[in-house]
């Protein structure tokens, strides 16, 4: 192993980098992701510890020797690779993998699959709509999820972007019509995923605040 990529700030993305600095490995990651791991290590670490215990012993959190902006472009083993952090998406500085020879495109938690979004207090709803947008400029003929089975964009659309905008347009109704943010728990049935709603609607809300502009955008 010569190259590894996290590809966004969740601790399953980036918490064996210890290991793999041992073995001599270069990591690289998006600066913004980074960011939000040094912000939320010592969270991620304590919750780590209350699931696996033990199992977490000679776990040290370990970043990236290397950092871009928006884009970098390697060579390895004579392959093309572009690492892309389009957007905030899932996580802050969640970025995706493009192999443009094989048409193939490691999305990391960008797009999720056959089940529903981690729509969480740090993730930018409108941005990732803007993410998933430039994965699909690509037009890729396979697209590898960070939760799901390899796909095609089409499904990929349906269980990611789909479900976002659905989630944002029946929010901003509810905005409209004089709704609070108790009463968005109650927004739906969404088409795609009608268990979601009560998940999902007033986090879509939360990291910008309780207004018609935030709709999940961080500013």
């Amino acid at each position: 192993m010569t190259l590894v990529i996290n590809t966004g700030g969740q601790d399953h993305r980036w918490m064996g980098n210890g290991y793999w600095t041992e073995q001599g490995a270069r990591i690289v990651a998006a600066a913004a992701a980074v960011e939000d791991q040094q912000a939320r290590a010592s969270m991620q670490m304590t919750m780590l510890s209350q699931l696996i215990g033990e199992g977490l012993e000679g776990t040290d959190p370990v970043y990236a020797s290397e950092t871009f902006e928006d884009r970098l472009e390697l060579m390895v083993g004579g392959r093309s690779i572009e690492i892309v952090q389009p957007a905030p998406a899932h996580t802050p500085g969640d970025a995706f993998v493009w192999l443009p020879e094989e048409s193939v495109v490691f999305v990391g938690d960008i797009v999720f699959t056959e089940r529903l979004l981690g729509v969480l207090d740090f993730s930018s709803s409108a941005c990732w709509l803007e993410a998933f947008e430039a994965i699909a400029a690509l037009e890729p003929l396979h697209v590898v999820p960070g939760h799901g089975d390899p796909t095609t964009l089409e499904r990929a659309r349906a269980d990611t972007y789909d479900y976002l905008a659905n989630l944002r347009d029946r929010m901003r109704a509810h905005i409209d019509a004089g709704g609070d943010i108790i009463g968005s728990v109650e927004v739906g049935p969404v088409r795609l995923f009608p268990s979601g709603t009560v998940r999902h609607a007033g986090r879509a809300e939360r990291p910008a605040g309780f207004h018609r502009d935030g709709m999940g955008v961080r500013v």
